[in-house]
């Protein structure tokens, strides 16, 4: 079971505004996030002198929480592009302690989809494939392992079974860059790097990052009442 840790905190800055083809935009920093830490520093310290955020590297990491989700966001290229101001206080945030946060690889589509990919795909997605492709959203090869599929049980039982161990293999040794091809292929650009504790919680973003770009491209509000992170909603995202 993962191990947690209940944690308060006092020092949070909220994006109220990200603007279009900007570094802040290509990490995947939306309106409407409230960050927890900037790699090493406080918020308040980022606030008070921009000039640290020359110290921060590619690979450090911003601690956000979006919606009823926490992640970590790699800083990669900056954050200019990005306005913030001041958040309200998170109390009782429950965050996994001791484990290693998975990576993801994130792209978007221009309607605002997003998706993430693991940079290692669990062998047990593997065996059925149809739904790992289904789960990564890569159409073409879920089309085309179907029709091979059909074709086997056409065939016979033979056929079919050498059919299912291709597809199983495809999906062992492609693995995550195949979806990551496929994704890109598909129409999507990449967006950033996370880290996320849980597959749940990936899909969690996923679908709160769609749902708010709508409201951003529509001119509404990015955060919905309940949508705000609270107790129950961090404890979720834990």
């Amino acid at each position: 079971m993962m191990k947690t840790e209940t944690r308060t905190f006092d020092d949070v800055v909220l994006v109220t505004k990200v603007t279009r083809y900007t570094p802040a935009e290509r990490i995947g920093l939306l309106s409407g996030d409230c960050i927890l830490s900037f790699g090493p520093h406080p918020p308040h310290a980022i606030v008070s002198d921009n000039d640290l955020l020359g110290t921060l590297k590619r690979s450090d990491l911003l601690f956000i929480m979006r919606g009823k989700t926490a992640f970590k966001l790699a800083y990669n290229e900056g954050i200019e592009g990005a306005t913030f101001e001041a958040g309200r206080p998170l109390e009782d945030v429950t965050v996994p302690t001791g484990v290693n946060w998975p990576h993801y690889w994130g792209g978007m589509q221009n309607t605002g989809e997003l998706i993430l990919v693991p940079d290692h795909i669990s062998p047990l997605w593997a065996i059925l494939p149809p739904l790992l492709y289904a789960r990564f959203r890569n159409w073409q090869m879920l089309a085309a392992i179907s029709l091979v599929w059909c074709v086997g049980i056409i065939e016979g039982p033979v056929t079919l079974a050498m059919a299912y161990l291709v597809s199983v293999a495809a999906a062992l040794f492609g693995g995550a860059s195949m979806m990551r091809e496929a994704s890109e292929r598909q129409g999507y650009v990449p967006r950033g790097s996370y880290q996320i504790a849980r597959g749940s919680d990936a899909a969690a973003l996923e679908i709160i990052t769609a749902e708010r770009m709508r409201r951003i491209r529509a001119g509404l509000p990015p955060v919905l009442p309940s949508d705000e992170p609270t107790q129950e909603a961090a404890e979720a995202a834990a």
